[in-house]
């Protein structure tokens, strides 16, 4: 069998508007499967949507009534899934001192990270098609266990890698696979962004700080997209718990 055939997929990407969400969408659709786009951002969404003969639905990630009403209106149109692929995240905060971190900063970034991806979790699971190897892949960050720009960021990839372990532990004897990717430096706009902050504090040019960082090995959305569509694959069944990308 063609690892790469996901024709009998039907895979619901949440952040697929762009970066390595959008970069996913199209390639599980280019590879065959069946497509479902959420995200916040309706315009990007829907564009990516119709490049990849998907369907698109606007979610809030951080409204439980909202992520509800998806994924209600997912078993409407499609029934079931066979794999949720959580990419929704921000990054805020970066470089801002610990003594002046805004706590309201601090639970807008969890809100969106960690919860955003229990919640998403919490109410696919039930669409996820039984036996037929259903997956939910989440996304962390090295910032979960390294120096990261943002102690907003760390602290919530760091749930998101926690939310991972327990719950492939707990619904493994359901026959669900719990994957979480630790993506490295990839070339998205929220990346570009932390090294264009980066740049303008040192008194730098911030867009020659974004291209030395591309030219030193900034990697691109569609190598992570090529990871995901994998572990999305039957193929996938035997891989367990973190998995990392350059």
């Amino acid at each position: 069998m063609n690892a790469m055939n996901l024709q009998n997929k039907t895979v619901l990407i949440v952040g697929g508007a762009a970066g390595i969400g959008q970069a996913t969408a199209l390639l599980c659709a280019e590879r065959g499967a069946t497509v479902i786009v959420a995200d916040f951002n309706e315009t990007e969404g829907k564009a990516t949507a119709q490049a990849a003969n998907a369907t698109f639905v606007r979610v809030d990630v951080t409204d439980e009534a909202s992520v509800a009403a998806m994924c209600a209106s997912i078993a409407q149109t499609h029934g079931k899934i066979d794999a949720l692929v959580q990419t929704a995240g921000i990054l805020k905060g970066a470089y801002v001192n610990l003594e002046d971190f805004e706590m309201a900063t601090l639970r807008q970034v969890l809100d969106v990270n960690t919860v955003g991806s229990f919640l998403c979790a919490k109410h696919a699971k039930p669409l996820l098609q039984k036996g037929q190897k259903p997956a939910i892949i989440l996304i962390s960050s090295p910032a979960a266990y390294g120096v990261s720009s943002s102690y907003a960021y760390a602290i919530s990839k760091g749930g998101v890698s926690a939310l991972g372990t327990t719950m492939a532990g707990k619904l493994a004897p359901e026959g669900i696979r719990v994957n979480v990717l630790f993506p490295g430096g990839i070339n998205t706009y929220m990346k570009r962004s932390v090294i264009e902050e980066d740049a303008r504090r040192k008194g730098e040019d911030p867009q020659a700080a974004v291209d030395a960082a591309a030219q030193s090995g900034l990697g691109e959305p569609l190598g992570v997209a090529r990871v995901l569509a994998f572990l999305v694959s039957d193929e996938a069944d035997y891989v367990r718990g973190s998995v990392s990308t350059r």
